[in-house]
């Protein structure tokens, strides 16, 4: 799976080249992402629907945490706890720690790919940090983040690996909030 996210990162994110990378793959589209062989979900920034030309960046979720103390019920219900069944995810209740264990073992796989990352940060937040870890492909960043899950309205974080859109000479913002706002795509 990181071989070829890779090498996505590597094409660049053109409408046509990823309609027949995705086939070519095996992946489908489903909803408003591309589902992957391995059952992870490729989500876009702009929705499928929406997207006329190239994609800004993509992120795949692999870790799910929620750091509240009545984690074992879990925000979204056991559709929440259903995640961890699927082949590849991890679902984490109430402790941090293996929450930056799922991370450090998602940057560990990029860098048997990649080499060792480019550049890695902590955003210190409340109430665990997150870390990022980014390579340089091309024209592009992977960077394996924890962050918010979005679609949990904030109750939950996920790590994901991301590939994100950045000139081959443009700088990695090197601080941990700017660093964010970056690959949220946000400035």
């Amino acid at each position: 799976m990181i071989s070829q996210l890779g090498e996505l990162a590597g094409m660049g994110f053109i409408r046509s080249g990823l309609a027949q990378f995705v086939d070519e793959q095996g992946w489908r589209e489903q909803d408003d992402c591309f589902e992957t062989a391995s059952g992870h979900r490729l989500v876009p920034a702009v929705s499928l629907g929406d997207w006329e030309d190239q994609q800004p960046s993509f992120h795949l979720p692999f870790c799910y945490f929620d750091p509240r103390d009545e984690a074992e019920d879990g925000p979204l219900g056991d559709g929440f706890h259903e995640l961890g069944e699927l082949d590849g995810w991890d679902v984490l209740a109430a402790d941090a720690v293996p929450f930056f264990e799922g991370w450090q073992h998602g940057c560990e796989l990029v860098s048997g790919v990649l080499g060792q990352p480019q550049l890695t940060l902590t955003l210190e937040t409340e109430p665990e940090a997150w870390h990022f870890a980014a390579w340089r492909v091309g024209a592009a960043a992977v960077v394996v983040a924890q962050g918010e899950e979005f679609s949990s309205y904030g109750e939950l974080s996920m790590a994901a690996v991301w590939l994100r859109q950045q000139e081959v000479d443009a700088p990695l913002p090197s601080d941990g909030a700017a660093f964010y706002s970056w690959l949220l795509n946000e400035g």
